[in-house]
């Protein structure tokens, strides 16, 4: 029996989702516990590079333990973050140093949201030149600590009397500042040069000119290529942007960082590209700025990714993928998704999920992210012996469909087979599972409308 009945359980926004081969098709969840940004700017002393360098911890990192304090129930953890720059003669020219406390009423999640991690902001004077930046983090109740060495900054360019670019940053949409007006204010996206999927944003970065006079025109393409045939999965290109003259500044004593554009140097233009970021699926894309003032001319390609952090681990197995949607495909689409070679099989899963979304203006499918997240729980709580096989399971079945239920009785009485009663009270449902064989396999036995 199929059920599209899940569809209206299940629909509340979406587009299509990544699907086929490829290094960029299945990512694996990151592992490091810090994410690092830095970027090089220039700074009113012409002299200096003004280094941003934006974190972002993972609390799960952290060790959380209850507090002893009868009056207020709650969970206390403390870290630090060390940074350290070193130059090319592996001299170390700058630290820094930030202590974390974090206060929670209860224990962070595993799989918590990106806007549950720990945000923050360093910044640096240096001189012109080439630098490495280690990071370490701790955690001062347990003694752990991570350590990243990975971070390279090529600041050497600006000092020549040229056009020059800065790196690319990806920022929320930009927004008038209720504290400062007649003022812009702007909050990145930070996620090591990355974005995630579905997530809005602008483009920015710092133009560097002798010229203070001329306008800039500009040029943009956005492309993701399969590599292995050379063929453009998705581009977007464009004219238009936005400029402020100045200086970026940080916005103190505010909960996320922001910035700002204040006056100074005529050579400092910042450039605001809207690209469509929220378009883009998962992989690895090349955005090409072509400048032109002038006599003056400059290509620069700079490479990100789109990223999915809490992909459901479901999708990483294209058949495991294709057959939990026996459930809710029909028959012959299913033997169209299986028979296709990989780039086919893709792109009729793509088009399955895109005919069920409600929107189809950005790159991440909630109605498909759920779905997959529900039959990860089916693979967890209901699999038998070492088999991945719970999402076949009627327990399975129903939890993909209809999600965790409000109650669960579990009847566990002498001389009868072990019982589960799973009520939905929002949908008017019950259903009722027994263990015949006792072995763990649970039979879907009665089906109840209330």
């Amino acid at each position: 029996m199929k059920y599209v009945f899940f569809l209206s359980i299940l629909c509340y926004s979406i587009s299509f989702a990544q699907f086929g081969k490829g290094p960029d098709s299945f990512e694996a969840r990151p592992s490091s516990p810090v994410i690092l940004e830095a970027i090089p700017y220039r700074s009113v002393d012409s002299a200096a590079i003004e280094l941003i360098v934006l974190f972002r911890v993972s609390q799960s990192f952290l060790i959380f333990t209850k507090s002893n304090n009868v009056q207020q129930d709650y969970y206390e953890a403390k870290g630090e973050l060390i940074i350290e720059i070193t130059d090319s003669s592996n001299i170390t020219v700058e630290r820094g140093y930030r202590p974390m406390r974090i206060l929670r009423n209860s224990l962070p999640a595993d799989d918590a949201l990106p806007t549950d991690e720990i945000q923050g902001i360093f910044t640096f004077k240096l001189k012109n030149g080439f630098y490495k930046i280690s990071a370490e983090v701790k955690d001062n109740g347990s003694g752990k600590s991570f350590l990243n060495r990975d971070i390279k900054i090529d600041a050497r360019t600006f000092s020549a009397p040229a056009l020059h670019i800065s790196p690319i940053m990806f920022i929320d949409p930009i927004k008038p500042d209720s504290y400062l007006p007649g003022r812009d204010i702007f909050f990145p996206i930070n996620h090591g040069g990355n974005v995630i999927i579905g997530q809005s944003g602008t483009c920015v970065f710092q133009v560097i000119s002798p010229d203070t006079i001329t306008g800039i025109s500009l040029e943009w393409k956005i492309q993701r290529k399969n590599e292995d045939q050379d063929e453009i999965l998705q581009e977007s290109q464009g004219e238009y942007y936005t400029q402020r003259n100045g200086i970026l500044s940080v916005i103190e004593n505010t909960k996320q960082v922001s910035f700002t554009i204040i006056n100074g140097s005529g050579r400092s233009r910042f450039i605001f590209v809207p690209v469509p970021v929220e378009r883009l699926e998962t992989g690895t894309y090349s955005i090409s700025m072509q400048l032109t003032q002038g006599v003056l001319k400059l290509e620069k390609e700079s490479k990100f990714k789109v990223i999915w952090p809490l992909r459901p681990f479901s999708l990483s197995d294209p058949k495991l993928a294709v057959d939990a949607l026996k459930l809710i495909a029909a028959e012959e689409e299913i033997n169209e998704m299986s028979s296709l070679d990989s780039d086919e099989s893709r792109k009729v899963f793509q088009s399955f999920w895109r005919k069920r979304s409600p929107d189809t203006t950005r790159a991440y499918n909630s109605v498909m992210a759920e779905y997959y997240r529900r039959v990860d729980e089916s693979i967890k709580r209901y699999s038998t012996a070492n088999e991945k096989d719970g999402y076949r399971t009627d327990r399975g079945r129903i939890y993909m469909l209809f999600g965790a239920p409000t109650i669960v009785n579990r009847l566990l009485k002498p001389n009868t087979v072990p019982a589960e009663i799973w009520t939905y009270e929002k949908l008017k449902k019950r259903f009722t599972f027994r263990d015949l064989k006792k072995n763990g396999n649970y039979i879907l036995v009665k089906t109840e409308n209330n």
